[in-house]
């Protein structure tokens, strides 16, 4: 009886010890973007947001899906412009193998508002991470890539696609599980 009773706690203490809830602080800057009038660098008016993420993870931690907000701004807004991008909110999922401190990001950023107007609606995001844990939260790193799902011709008259406008940006900060 007592080795069955051992191994029901050994088999339940994994389990046990788990994350279900998972909430992400952190900053990104998006360093470089291309669209009809070219490539724009970080350094032309330093884009960078704030986020927070909210993070559901399934038994064995593999997989979250997430629920993320941000607010874009610029550190050195363009002439004639706003210093605030706008505002994102992003559902998506997380998959991270286990042992490894990396995982891969899929996200449908939502612009909500924008400072301009001058946005398309929907986008596809795609991203890789690397975690380094420490004692009570995780430092992560992440790259990831935006590409419009939806089309818009803005008040310049350029056109956003898939195929014209794409965005990168590096990301890091605090990753806490509860």
């Amino acid at each position: 009886m007592k080795q069955l009773v051992l191994a029901a706690a050994l088999l339940a203490a994994p389990l046990a010890a788990r994350a279900d809830v998972g909430l992400r602080l952190g900053v990104e800057a998006n360093v470089a973007t291309h669209d009809d009038a070219g490539t724009h660098w970080i350094s032309d008016n330093w884009p960078f947001a704030g986020n927070v993420m909210l993070s559901y993870w399934t038994p064995g931690s593999f997989l979250s899906f997430d629920l993320e907000l941000a607010e874009q701004f610029y550190l050195s807004a363009p002439a004639g412009a706003s210093s605030r991008i706008g505002t994102v909110f992003r559902p998506g999922v997380r998959i991270s193998p286990p042992l490894l401190p990396i995982y891969i990001r899929g996200a449908l950023p939502i612009n909500v508002e924008t400072a301009s107007g001058e946005r398309e609606l929907l986008d596809a995001r795609l991203g890789v991470g690397f975690n380094i844990p420490l004692l009570l939260f995780k430092v992560y790193l992440e790259a990831d890539a935006d590409f419009p799902l939806t089309s818009k011709t803005t008040g310049t008259g350029s056109n956003i696609s898939a195929f014209n406008r794409q965005a990168f940006f590096v990301g890091g900060g605090l990753d806490f599980r509860f």
